[in-house]
């Protein structure tokens, strides 16, 4: 299930670190729709998310703090291959169009209008994806994190591991599904990004993704990569 947020800011300012407050947004919808439903999201430990966002900005001029942007208008579209989760998530969203919502910068955010996307069908073992949002690469080890970019030699090597692992705990398919899946860079970009104040390589641009069809059409779905539910690795076909 795929659709549109359509918001108008009170003025076209964000600061740059803006997922913060897209996920605030976020929860904050979820927790006046079903308090049930959020503390199975939010207050069950830390559970994988099925699900993705991108963030649309208008003509961004990025500078130290904030982004200037042309217009007051942002959009964030989401994904998830839980049709059940995509209803409510719909329905939470509903219940805040014409409610304003404040962010930093003294700015409010004011959702106008949800826009269901018809889903791409996925029936054959090649695509072209292009990352909406970044795609982040993270290793842990020894209580820190290093992020890995399509600049790296390293990158395929972890991000298949970072892979293996998404669909460990997420446990909807078999980890063998992997065995003949491939990505090839078409038209690469490295980027940083900057998320509660941490800088992280990430990746965008289109790719080139083989392998079993279920598999891409669940990476189309649910994102791929680490920190998907922070608004990070959302493909388009």
């Amino acid at each position: 299930m795929r659709f549109k947020l359509k918001f108008e800011l009170g003025k076209n300012e964000i600061p740059c670190d803006y997922r913060p407050f897209v996920l605030s947004f976020l929860k904050y919808s979820i927790s006046h729709y079903d308090r049930t439903l959020y503390q199975s999201l939010y207050e069950s430990g830390t559970i994988p998310k099925k699900y993705t966002f991108s963030v649309w900005l208008d003509t961004p001029v990025f500078q130290a703090e904030a982004i200037q942007l042309g217009n007051n208008r942002l959009y964030i579209q989401f994904s998830t291959g839980d049709t059940v989760l995509g209803i409510h998530m719909y329905n939470a969203f509903v219940k805040m169009k014409k409610k304003e919502f404040s962010i930093p910068f003294d700015n409010t955010l004011l959702l106008k209008e949800i826009q269901l996307i018809p889903e791409k069908i996925i029936t054959d073992r090649k695509i072209f994806a292009q990352f909406i949002s970044p795609l982040i690469v993270r290793s842990h080890t020894e209580n820190k994190d290093f992020y890995y970019s399509v600049a790296h030699s390293e990158f395929k090597e972890e991000l298949m591991k970072t892979l293996h692992y998404q669909l460990e705990i997420l446990n909807d398919l078999p980890l063998s599904i992997l065995e003949d899946f491939r990505i090839t860079p078409i038209k690469p970009q490295k980027t940083v990004v900057q998320f509660y104040g941490q800088y992280m390589e990430a990746t965008l641009g289109t790719f080139e993704m083989e392998g079993d069809p279920v598999l891409l059409d669940y990476f189309y779905k649910h994102g791929i990569g680490s920190k998907r539910s922070c608004g990070f690795g959302m493909l388009a076909i």
